[in-house]
């Protein structure tokens, strides 16, 4: 496994604390990958949001999750509080 760029981690980690970012971002990813500087490959990988793109960019499985609930939060910043889609999280880790 690779590890990912520092940028992406911390796009994900600055997300997860700012909830008026992270519900723009659920909305427009766009330009917050142009703000962390995130290229256009690795934000079609991100954009995919499957779990063999994510891994191939060596982003931490912790952050993953979190990835999936920022992406999966309907702009709703209020939705990041609590256990989030780890359900949908599990499904597609284990295929099912």
């Amino acid at each position: 496994m690779t590890r990912a760029p520092y940028r992406i981690h911390k796009l994900i980690q600055d997300m997860m604390r700012d909830p008026a970012a992270a519900a723009r971002f659920a909305t427009d990813p766009q330009p917050i990958f142009d703000q962390y500087e995130i290229s256009p490959e690795e934000a079609a990988l991100l954009d995919s949001g499957s779990m063999e793109a994510m891994t191939g960019l060596g982003v931490h499985p912790n952050l993953q999750m979190k990835y999936l609930r920022l992406r999966h939060s309907g702009g709703d910043g209020a939705k990041l509080v609590g256990a989030g889609p780890l359900d949908a999280y599990l499904d597609r880790l284990l295929e099912r």
